[in-house]
Parts: C-alpha cells; sequence; structure tokens
C-alpha cells in the first residue's frame, strides 16, 4: 500500500532528475557549438563593418571624415583580435546561465522534499505552527488533524516557499537532523559550497555579473545532481517512505 508522499517523493525525485538532465544536454550542446557561434559573430560584425563604410555612415560620424579609410582598417584588425574574445565571454554566459538554471531546480527540489517530509510526519512541523492562530469556528467543525495538515500547508506556501534557497535548505536539515552528510567519496554536504553558489546567483542575475563566474560544469553538474540523491536518502532514512518503481520514469518532466 502507498504511504502518504510517497508518490509525492517519487515525483520530486524523478523531476529533479529529469529537469538537470536537460541542463546537462542545454550546456553540452551550447558549448560545442560556441567555436563556430564565435565566428559566424565576428563574420556579422565584419559584414555590418563594410556596410556602414560603403553607404557613407562611418565616415559620417567621424571628426575627421577623411580619415575613414585608416579607421576602417583599424576595424578590421579588431575583427580579426575578439574572435577569442567573444568565444570566451559567450562561455562565461553559458555558464551564469546553467548557474541561474540550476538554482531554480534545486530551489524547487528542496521545497518538494520539504513537502514530502510535511506530508509522510507531520509531527515534525508541530513547533513551525503551534502558535499559529485558530478561530473558534475552526475548532468546533474541524478534526485536530485536519487543522494540523491545514496549518502546515499554510505555513509551507507562505513561509517556506516564498523563502530563499538556503532558508529551505536549512529548514530541511533541521528537521532530518542528519547523522552523516556524505554520500561517497566525491560529495559531503558543503553548506558554505551551496550559500556561494545562492550568493552567485544573486550577483548574476541582479547585479549583471554575467561573464564574472566561469564553472567547471561537469564538476559542478556532479555536485548538483549529488545533492538530490543525498536528499532522497535523508528523507527515507527519515520517514521510510520508498520511491514508487512504477511512476519512476513516469512524467518526470510534468
Amino acid at each position: 500500500m502507498i504511504k502518504p508522499g510517497e508518490e509525492e517523493l517519487t515525483h520530486i525525485f524523478c523531476l529533479t532528475n529529469s529537469q538537470l538532465g536537460t541542463l546537462s544536454t542545454f550546456y553540452s550542446v551550447m558549448s560545442h557549438g560556441l567555436p563556430h557561434g564565435a565566428k559566424e559573430t565576428v563574420l556579422d560584425m565584419a559584414e555590418f563593418g563594410d556596410m556602414l563604410y560603403e553607404d557613407g555612415t562611418l565616415a559620417s560620424f567621424l571628426y575627421e571624415p577623411e580619415k575613414v579609410d585608416i579607421v576602417y582598417q583599424e576595424m578590421e584588425k579588431q575583427f580579426g583580435k575578439v574572435h577569442q574574445n567573444i568565444k570566451d565571454n559567450a562561455k562565461k554566459s553559458l555558464d551564469a546561465v546553467a548557474i541561474i538554471l540550476a538554482h531554480s531546480i534545486l530551489d524547487v527540489s528542496v521545497y518538494g522534499y520539504l513537502e514530502v517530509l510535511s506530508l509522510a510526519s507531520p509531527e515534525y512541523f508541530i513547533n513551525y505552527i503551534e502558535r499559529k492562530q485558530i478561530s473558534m469556528s475552526e475548532v468546533k467543525s474541524k478534526e485536530y488533524d485536519q487543522l494540523r495538515d491545514e496549518k502546515i500547508k499554510e505555513y509551507m506556501t507562505k513561509q517556506v516557499e516564498r523563502n530563499s534557497l538556503m532558508f529551505k535548505l536549512d529548514k530541511f536539515h533541521e528537521i532530518v537532523q542528519p547523522t552523516n552528510t556524505r554520500m561517497n567519496p566525491e560529495y559531503k554536504y558543503d553548506r558554505q559550497k551551496l550559500e556561494q553558489f545562492d550568493k552567485t546567483r544573486h550577483e548574476i542575475v541582479h547585479e549583471n555579473k554575467w561573464t564574472s563566474f566561469p564553472i567547471n560544469f561537469t564538476k559542478e553538474f556532479f555536485y548538483w545532481n549529488l545533492l538530490n540523491w543525498y536528499m532522497l536518502r535523508e528523507v527515507i532514512k527519515k520517514t521510510g517512505l520508498k520511491l514508487i518503481r512504477e511512476k519512476l520514469f513516469l512524467k518526470q518532466m510534468t
């Protein structure tokens, strides 16, 4: 018999796996196309420069129009040098996109595992809701379990879901209280690393630092993926839930 929370556990585990896999595919396709894309960008820039030179627009912009040929020659030299710079900046921008998408995936993932915990073991959430106001009409019309579940859901949607990734991760650890944060020789839960990841995403999005955080995607992807497995393990240890085999690979993207 399927226990409360097992369908949700299977769903969030598969969803996270699937979305991280899609991110990895996207990164691989885009990074392999960088050299060609940079070359095409330089050709487009050169063609645009030719057009400005030939129709007289470039000369009209110059303080000394008669020196347009010298300026045009310098432009051509720069196009020859800019190819590698464009490629490097495109790689850094791709890294920034990967960080933003991975952050979004993991934020949803941690919240999903917290929801599973609230369904399977609501007793662990009592101390978060025990001071919530309850009307007399609610007391009269609802059973304790119903009231508890409603208040936990309200707490989750209003105070947890809207909060930061680090808040969610801290709440997760506060509830599961892991005795071992190592998954394998390559992975150990590292709050400081994830805090920097959270800060980096903030700086990319809100401070426009698109080319400031180059990453080793393979290494980071491995860490992000193992975080999903780590949270799965801790939820199973805490609740006794299991993945539903028949639903492991169905509708992963929904």
